[in-house]
């Protein structure tokens, strides 16, 4: 398979790739940012639709490959990911992060699950106000993080819940519809 890159030698140095991450997150330098997680055997209509919406309404979501490289779906559908986890790391002193969302998929969520890097983000991500977005499948990412003491994900108050789940008829549109309304909603203050 020829790279889609030629120019990339695999050996891309720190100052370059803070470079092209802030450039990424350059536009969207005061507003929060929604990461999609992309890791082989996603839910690609989740996915896809997901990041689709939300960007056409303007908010900043970026998707995120746990390696460098093509990410495969369920069914065979390969995307570039905007950013690596590695890439990721560096910037999480700096970037708000709104929400992390969680495609489903059984390999996907089995790969993210086991990966220590996922659970540290996402209890920086919840330590900052912020949500796991997932399906009912996907709640073994969050769980594995330990990123709540309570069991209970149900709450009078489902916005200060750490994670959202999506409904399981919910089609992936009403889905990301629901989420671009909650995302544009202010941060709510901490009690």
């Amino acid at each position: 398979m020829a790279q889609a890159n030629e120019g990339y030698n695999g050996r891309e140095n720190n100052h370059t790739a803070d470079r092209k991450v802030s450039s990424l997150f350059a536009q969207d330098a005061r507003q929060r940012c929604a990461l999609i997680f992309l890791a082989d055997g996603f839910e690609e209509a989740e996915a896809i639709v997901t990041l689709s919406l939300l960007r056409q309404a303007g908010l900043c979501v970026k998707s995120v490959g746990l390696t460098t490289g093509l990410v495969s779906s369920a069914y065979g559908v390969w995307l570039m990911p905007d950013l690596t986890l590695g890439d990721l790391d560096r910037l999480t002193n700096t970037t708000s992060i709104s929400a992390v969302i969680l495609p489903g998929g059984r390999q996907s969520l089995a790969r993210l699950e086991n990966d220590p890097r996922v659970h540290r983000l996402l209890r920086q991500v919840v330590a900052q106000g912020g949500q796991i977005v997932t399906s009912r499948e996907g709640l073994q990412v969050p769980r594995a993080a330990a990123v709540w003491v309570n069991e209970t994900v149900e709450a009078d108050d489902d916005q200060r819940m750490p994670v959202l789940l999506r409904d399981p008829g919910q089609s992936p549109e009403a889905f990301a519809r629901d989420l671009i309304r909650r995302l544009k909603q202010p941060p709510r203050a901490k009690r």
